[in-house]
């Protein structure tokens, strides 16, 4: 997950998902192979948005993620979004999903 909100009205989030707990939690590990059909998987949609929600209660109202998308991507270490141990490598996620952070802020409330 990386929280958008430097400069702007309120806090994004980019939620990717980690291949074989979303496999496993939808059911199909089969499905591991194709971060499509998990983003997309309503069960797994709700689990996130129900583990925003808890982490949005331990936050102060400033603090808390008023949208979220599940990307259909998974982050891997060494890839476009993290570094070979595991770190954001923010300006390069900022940059690539720069469509989706402004259509997370476009959508009326």
């Amino acid at each position: 997950m990386m929280a958008v909100g430097d400069g702007r009205p309120y806090i994004v989030a980019l939620i990717t998902l980690d291949p074989n707990a979303a496999a496993a939690f939808a059911g199909n590990p089969a499905l591991g192979a194709e971060p499509e059909a998990l983003a997309r998987d309503d069960r797994i949609r709700q689990a996130v948005r129900d583990a925003v929600d808890a982490g949005n209660r331990r936050l102060s109202r400033v603090e808390q993620v008023k949208r979220f998308t599940v990307l259909p991507t998974f982050w891997e270490p060494g890839g476009d979004e993290l570094t070979p141990t595991s770190k954001l490598k923010r300006k390069a996620t900022l940059e690539k999903y720069a469509a989706e952070i402004a259509d997370l802020y476009a959508r009326p409330s």
